[in-house]
């Protein structure tokens, strides 16, 4: 086999491992044992492991230009079909996008990320063309929904085969980037999961608060890993020490910020069973959009350190989520009758990306602008052909 063949054939292995169980936990020896080598003769074709991580997200994003460089001026189904493809063959190259390319080196992580907005770029000047009443933000908002539905397949397994799981990626995508961003049914206020519940916390409650929503915004900012207690607790005016007499380790603060958004959502949730909140499709929509413009740090760390939480929290959280997804899907269901559940259960799935990726990597999740945005290009989703 030839150097540049091989170099591709370590690429892909080494996306393959770094999805399945993230970055840290694969070693070299790894990804040359899955291609019949050792792992010293790795060495020939990549000088480190950061090197075989760029190599293998640069080898996803190859796919992803080349259906852009075939079909930028088709019309955007056939540009969305082309994507879809890409996303369904490598389906690992979202992942490592959001979660593990954080990890490299300047040199390397840099031009990953211009490739990454030259990419957005294209599709957003794509959509203008289209859509010349559209704001360049709201283009660039649709343009990240549209990703987010493309990037379900790196998450989540469903039974469809491939050709009707790229087809309705497809669809839904285009649907999202022709969302009707000036609907009136999307403005009405539906407040936001657990409003009016709040008590007054405790000095001692007020001080775990704090910590906790300080350590969230930094690990949003620098990752779990890059964030000490010392920095905690700097940030809020004490010792890092001193934290803990709240919280036995850095894990458990994280925990507890998972714990307290998984409670409201519940909160939300079981108002919906006792018949005091909307199960309508575009009230439940909205109330999910404000949650997640309140959580938005959050929601950043769901995709980049859920790992770091205890196997009890993930399930609790999981399992939370999880009932998010079959509320949705039923209402999805109650609408279109005929509707196959695994395509329901895809478009549910793929209307959360969008709420969640348009949130945390929009200009800034909170403007009431940004978020009505936000709940026509899930509404779209969710309602598309």
């Amino acid at each position: 086999m030839r150097a540049a063949e091989r170099r591709i054939q370590l690429a892909r292995a080494a996306a393959a491992r770094f999805h399945l169980v993230g970055y840290h936990q694969v070693s070299l020896n790894d990804v040359a044992a899955d291609v019949g080598l050792t792992g010293p003769a790795v060495y020939r074709h990549f000088p480190n492991k950061q090197a075989l991580l760029a190599a293998a997200v640069d080898s996803g994003l190859d796919e992803v230009e080349r259906a852009l460089d075939h079909h930028i001026d088709d019309a955007l189904p056939v540009l969305m079909d082309a994507l879809a493809h890409s996303a369904v063959q490598r389906p690992d190259v979202w992942t490592l996008l959001q979660r593990e390319i954080r990890v490299l080196d300047p040199n390397l992580r840099e031009p990953i990320r211009h490739r990454i907005r030259l990419i957005s770029d294209r599709l957003t000047d794509r959509l203008c063309r289209d859509r010349p009443r559209l704001r360049e933000q709201q283009a660039r908002l649709l343009v990240i929904g549209a990703f987010a539905v493309l990037a379900m397949p790196s998450t989540s397994h469903t039974s469809l085969g491939t050709v009707p799981l790229r087809r309705a990626l497809a669809a839904a995508a285009t649907e999202c980037l022709l969302a009707d961003v000036d609907a009136a049914d999307i403005n009405a206020a539906t407040g936001a999961p657990g409003d009016g519940d709040a008590v007054s916390p405790r000095e001692g409650e007020n001080r775990r608060e704090r910590i906790v929503d300080t350590a969230v915004e930094l690990f949003f900012e620098r990752g779990f890993s890059g964030v000490s207690l010392d920095d905690i607790g700097a940030a809020i005016g004490i010792a890092g020490p001193s934290i803990l007499h709240h919280f036995a380790t850095k894990a458990d603060i994280l925990t507890a910020a998972f714990d307290r958004a998984t409670a409201r959502l519940e909160a939300e949730q079981h108002a919906r069973r006792d018949g005091s909140r909307s199960v309508e499709l575009t009230a439940l929509v909205r109330r999910y959009v404000d949650f997640c413009g309140e959580n938005r740090a959050l929601l950043g760390l769901y995709v980049t350190d859920f790992l770091h939480l205890t196997d009890e929290a993930r399930e609790r959280t999981a399992a939370t989520m999880r009932t998010e997804l079959r509320d949705w899907t039923r209402s999805v269901l109650a609408h279109a009758l005929d509707l196959d559940d695994r395509i329901a259960r895809i478009r549910v799935r793929a209307a959360l990306s969008v709420v969640n990726d348009m949130t945390r990597l929009g200009p800034s999740g909170r403007g009431s602008t940004d978020r009505d945005v936000t709940t026509a290009a899930a509404l779209a989703v969710l309602r598309s052909p």
